[in-house]
C-alpha cells in the first residue's frame, strides 16, 4: 500500500459519519483504519477536522435527506476541510452532490478503498468525481486492513450486492450485483480478530444468504462457511445478520442445531403480511410460506429470536391490506420489528404504482406497528425470566439514580442490565434473568 504522511498535505485529523447499513459501518471502519495506518489523526465527526468522510445511505428519501444534511454539517464546521462523499447516496446521486459547493471528491462505492490516493489532487474550490457503473462489477473489493480498535464482537463482511430487484428497492442500483468475498480472506480477518481477543463476529452481507453462489467452487456456501469459522477456540459466538426467509435451508438450520456457537438469532425481513402487496413487491413468498418457515424454525430452535422487517405505506396499502399486516406481526410474534415508511426511488418499478399513500396515513400506521413491536417484544422477553444464560459485556451505563449496570446481550439478542458488576468489556458472563422491562432486563449473576 502507498504510504502517505499527514505533514505532506498539512493534513491532521480526519473525520468519519456513516449513515444507514451494517455494511456500511464496516466499509467506513475499514476507510477508518487505512487512513490511521497512514498516520492521520481520527476526531469525533462534530469537530473541527482537515478532513470529513461521510459514508451515505439512499435507502429511503430520509437517507437522502440526512446524507446531505451531514455534507452541508461539515462544511459548516470547517469551509477549508476537504469533505469525501462516498457511498450510496453518492453512487446513484452524484450529479446533484456535484451543486453543493464544498465537496471536494464524491466517491462511488466501488471507489472506497482508493480515497487515499485521490488526497493530493483534492482542491476545496473544485469536486474530483469518481464514480463507476456499478452494474459492471464482479468481484468482492475487499477494504479490511485490519482494525486498530478492540471492541466486543466485530462485524466481517463477506458478501456484497444483490440480484434480487424487489420493486421498492434501489439497493442493486447502488451495490451492484451479488459478490462473494472469498473464504480466505475471511478467515484471515477472523484469525486477526480471534487474536484480538474478540468474543463474538457477525457475518455482514447485501444480502448474506447468496453468499458463494458467484464464486468458482459451487461447493461454497454460507452454511459451509459457518463450520470453518466455529473451529477458532477464541470466537465463542458468530451471528448472522440479515437473510431473507428463502435463503433459510435445510443445511442452514441444521448448522444452528450443530454449532452451539451460532447465535439463536435471525433477522428476517417481512415487508408485508398482505399477500396482494408482497406480490406487487416483487416478494419470492407469500403469507402461507412465511408462517409455515418460521413455524419449521422454531420447531427446530426452540429459544430463536426472529426480528423482521416491515414496510408502511406501499402503494395500494388500504386499510384492508394494513390490518392484514397487522394481525400477520400478531400472529408471528416477532421478538423485535424495525418499521419504515415506503418512498418512492429512482428506477425502482414501484414508483410507477398507482395510488400512493398519504404521508399521515403512513404516519399513523407506523405507530400502530410501533406499538405492536413493543408489546411482542416485551412478551418475548418475559418468557426468560428466571432463565439462566450468557451475557457479553458490551459496556457500562449508569440509570437516573447513578446506579451502575454492566450491559451486554445474550445469544439471542436481548439487552440485559448487570447491577453491581465488575468486570472487562467483552467478558461472557452467566447470570439469571431476573425483570423485564421496555427493551431490556434487568439480572443478577449466578
Amino acid at each position: 500500500m502507498i504510504s502517505y504522511k499527514k505533514e505532506d498535505y498539512f493534513i491532521t485529523k480526519v473525520a468519519f459519519k456513516t449513515l444507514g447499513c451494517k455494511v456500511n459501518q464496516y466499509e467506513t471502519e475499514a476507510i477508518c483504519n487505512l487512513f490511521q495506518t497512514a498516520d492521520y489523526q481520527t476526531v469525533d465527526f462534530n469537530e473541527k477536522a482537515d478532513i470529513y468522510v461521510i459514508n451515505t445511505c439512499t435507502v429511503t428519501k430520509e437517507a437522502d435527506r440526512k446524507s446531505k444534511q451531514m455534507i452541508r454539517k461539515a462544511i459548516h464546521q470547517n469551509q477549508n476541510a476537504k469533505i469525501i462523499v462516498t457511498g450510496c447516496y453518492a453512487q446513484s446521486n452524484y450529479k446533484d452532490l456535484k451543486k453543493i459547493e464544498g465537496i471536494s471528491l464524491i466517491a462511488g462505492n466501488g471507489e472506497k478503498n482508493i480515497i487515499l490516493r485521490y488526497l493530493e489532487k483534492l482542491n476545496i474550490n473544485q469536486t474530483i468525481i469518481r464514480v463507476k457503473p456499478i452494474k459492471f462489477l464482479r468481484e468482492f473489493d475487499n477494504i479490511f486492513k485490519g482494525e486498530k480498535s478492540i471492541r466486543t464482537r466485530a462485524w466481517v463482511k463477506i458478501q456484497d450486492g444483490c440480484n434480487k430487484f424487489c420493486s421498492y428497492c434501489k439497493v442493486p442500483y447502488v451495490r451492484g450485483p451479488n459478490r462473494s468475498r472469498l473464504v480466505e480472506d475471511i478467515l484471515r480477518e477472523i484469525y486477526d480478530l480471534d487474536n484480538r481477543g474478540i468474543k463474538e463476529v457477525v457475518l455482514l452481507g447485501i444480502n448474506l444468504g447468496a453468499y458463494g453462489e458467484d464464486l468458482p467452487n459451487k461447493n461454497v456456501n454460507l452454511s459451509k462457511l459457518i463450520s470453518l469459522i466455529v473451529n477458532f477456540k477464541g470466537i465463542e459466538r458468530i451471528r448472522l445478520s440479515s437473510i431473507e426467509l428463502v435463503d433459510l435451508d435445510d443445511e442452514l438450520l441444521d448448522v444452528f442445531i450443530k454449532y452451539p456457537k451460532l447465535c439463536h438469532h435471525l433477522h428476517i425481513p417481512l415487508q408485508s403480511g398482505d399477500d396482494k402487496i408482497l406480490k406487487l413487491m416483487n416478494r419470492p413468498y407469500n403469507t402461507s410460506i412465511f408462517y409455515k418457515k418460521i413455524s419449521q424454525i422454531r420447531k427446530k430452535i426452540l429459544d430463536i429470536a426472529i426480528t423482521s422487517d416491515i414496510m408502511v405505506g406501499f402503494p395500494q396499502e388500504d386499510n384492508h391490506s394494513f390490518n392484514k399486516t397487522y394481525n400477520f406481526v400478531r400472529k408471528i410474534g416477532f421478538a423485535k420489528t424495525h418499521i419504515f415508511p415506503y418512498s418512492d426511488r429512482e428506477k425502482c418499478l414501484a414508483t410507477l404504482l398507482p395510488d400512493k399513500v398519504d404521508q399521515k396515513i403512513k404516519k399513523e400506521r407506523s405507530k400502530r406497528l410501533l406499538d405492536l413491536s413493543k408489546e411482542l417484544s416485551y412478551n418475548f422477553r418475559k418468557k426468560y425470566i428466571g432463565v439462566r444464560v450468557n451475557v457479553l459485556i458490551e459496556n457500562e451505563i449508569k440509570d437516573k439514580e447513578g446506579k451502575v449496570y454492566s450491559q451486554g446481550i445474550t445469544d439471542n439478542y436481548i439487552k440485559v442490565l448487570i447491577p453491581d458488576l465488575t468486570g472487562e468489556k467483552g467478558e461472557l458472563v452467566k447470570v439469571q434473568l431476573n425483570q423485564a422491562y421496555s427493551d431490556y432486563i434487568i439480572s443478577k449473576i449466578t
